[in-house]
Parts: structure tokens; C-alpha cells; sequence
């Protein structure tokens, strides 16, 4: 089958759903403790049931060790448009220091480079490079891409989609319709585009959750993410035990007419897959030198 031309809103949309990853009203309460004064008999030995505080301290220990990541992987592209179904395959890449403040992630296809998205502290980047013409489009941080239907703002909603942030004290803890299973949530300080809150469900704290929607002002899923195949990043300076999980396997859902799913190969921190260049936008633009640049905001970089 033949790539529909990237310039097309819905390949644009997909695309960047993958790459940005590489994205219910929230309400319900924090689990309360068991087995006090007041427990029924037989139930005073029972352990206190776990309250939303025990996961967002438990994530907040898991992510002090996501400081650096860099991993290559595989990703089916699956999405439907006026033309049918649609199926693509690419290579991928993922980077980021500073706990995600600097971020790289790029998707090729048989040695051709589709896509390369970033960010700094200060401005997100998109190259293009199969758009007519190649394009490179710069905005700052907490601002959307025009057209995106992904709340892209540097590599926020990225981190979050894959569960590498820490969740804020704010957070409250409902029952979801599993067993063992229950939801954690909480709204964006600033929003950022339409994204006003995440939702995430856990099952138990310290552990990855198996999925991560990114929420509108009313509850709508802009974008999600279902976690899986837990492997260990090996940390320089921690022990074994002490290494924290990231998914091998990503889903990123928008809606019912796009999703990507991204098998993430060997995750490491070696110093060798994590170059300053990865994260240079005038470096970047000097190799691939695009055709059109657009700045939101701000002069051409």
C-alpha cells in the first residue's frame, strides 16, 4: 500500500499522535485506612487500604530514577480516513534528559527520515522532512502546533502519556470497574491547549500503570496510552532492585481513527545514545536544513 502524503491532515494527525506521543469528568476520593477501633472483628490485622498519598509518593520515587532515557523501537501506525484503513511501519527513537526537559524522538521508514520532534526548556521543534516543501516549525513551550489534535507542548504531554512525571499531592483516588483496579486524577495548574487533566490506572503503588488518558475541561480523552511489558532501566549508581520500569510496550489511542503501537527495544542511559546534539535545535537545522521555517510566536531561530 502506498503512504498517503504526510501533508495531509490525518496522516499529520497520526503522525504526530506517534511522535508526540511520540496522546470522564474527574471526581472520586481518597481510599480511607481499615482495621482502626471501629473495625468490624477479624479485621484488625488486615493491612490499611492504600490511599492516593501511597501512589503519588511511590511514583514520585519511581521517576527519580527516569533522570535519562534513550531507546530505539519499532511502531505500527494503524488510522482511517476518507480513503479506508490505512497501516504504516517506521522506526523509532526516543531520547530525553533533565528528567524530559530535553527531548528527542524521530520515526524513520527503510532509511528515509519521516519526522523529527524536540524540545529544550524554552521551545518545542517539528522537522518534516518528507513534506513538500521539507518544514521545520518551532513554538514555545505550553503552546499547541496549529491543526494538532494532540495537546503537544514540548515534551509534557509525552512524558505524561508515558507515565515518567511525578503526580501531583493534588491527585484523588477513585474505584474503577476492575478488581484491584482504581484510577488516580487530577487537572492541569495551566492547561495546556485542550488538555486540562490526566487520568491514570494503578493498581498498585511503585508499580507502572497500565494506562494514561490525557483529559479535556469535560472529561473527553484527547489522548491515551496503554502501558505494558514492564522492563528495567539499569540506573548508573542504584542497585537491581532499585531500577525503575518503563513499558516496553506503548499504545497511543486518539479517538477510533488512529492509534500507534511502539515496541521499545533494550531502554538504557549510555552516555553514547544520548549526544547534546540530539537536543540542538541549530544543530539539527544545519543537517537537515528545511525548506520552509515557521515560528509561532517568535522570530525564525
Amino acid at each position: 500500500m502506498n503512504s498517503p502524503p504526510w501533508s495531509t491532515w490525518k496522516a499529520d494527525a497520526a503522525r504526530r499522535l506517534a511522535v508526540l506521543a511520540l496522546p470522564a469528568a474527574l471526581a472520586g476520593c481518597t481510599a480511607t485506612g481499615s482495621g482502626g477501633p471501629d473495625a468490624p472483628p477479624g479485621h484488625a490485622d488486615r493491612a490499611p487500604a492504600v490511599g492516593a498519598t501511597d501512589f503519588v509518593q511511590a511514583q514520585r520515587r519511581r521517576v527519580e530514577g527516569l533522570e535519562r532515557f534513550a531507546s530505539r523501537g519499532s511502531a505500527e501506525l494503524r488510522w482511517k480516513d476518507a480513503q479506508g484503513d490505512h497501516f504504516e511501519q517506521a522506526q523509532v527513537e526516543l531520547a530525553w534528559l533533565d528528567h524530559g526537559q530535553r527531548l528527542a524522538l524521530r520515526a524513520d521508514k527503510v532509511g528515509e527520515r519521516l519526522v523529527w520532534v524536540g524540545a529544550d526548556a524554552s521551545r518545542w521543534w517539528i522537522f518534516e522532512p518528507k513534506a513538500e516543501p521539507s518544514s521545520l516549525l518551532v513554538g514555545p513551550r505550553g503552546t499547541v502546533p496549529p491543526r494538532s489534535p494532540v495537546p503537544f507542548a514540548g515534551p509534557e504531554s509525552v512524558m505524561e502519556l508515558l507515565a515518567a512525571t511525578p503526580w501531583p499531592d493534588e491527585a484523588t483516588l477513585a474505584a474503577a470497574d476492575q478488581p484491584g483496579v482504581q484510577w488516580l486524577s487530577w487537572r492541569r495548574v495551566t492547561p495546556v491547549g485542550g488538555w486540562a487533566a490526566t487520568r491514570v490506572r494503578v493498581r498498585q503503588p511503585g508499580s507502572l500503570p497500565d494506562r494514561v488518558e490525557l483529559l479535556a475541561a469535560d472529561g473527553a480523552v484527547l489522548a491515551a496510552s496503554s502501558l505494558s511489558r514492564p522492563l528495567s532501566l539499569q540506573v548508573s549508581g542504584l542497585p537491581p532492585g532499585a531500577w525503575p520500569d518503563v513499558p516496553g510496550t506503548v499504545r497511543l489511542e486518539m479517538g477510533a481513527d488512529a492509534s500507534w503501537e511502539v515496541f521499545w527495544d533494550a531502554p538504557g542511559t549510555a552516555p553514547e545514545r544520548l549526544k547534546e546534539r540530539l537536543f540542538d535545535l541549530e544543530a539539527l537545522r544545519s543537517v537537515m536544513r528545511p525548506q520552509r521555517v515557521e515560528v509561532l510566536g517568535g522570530r525564525a531561530p
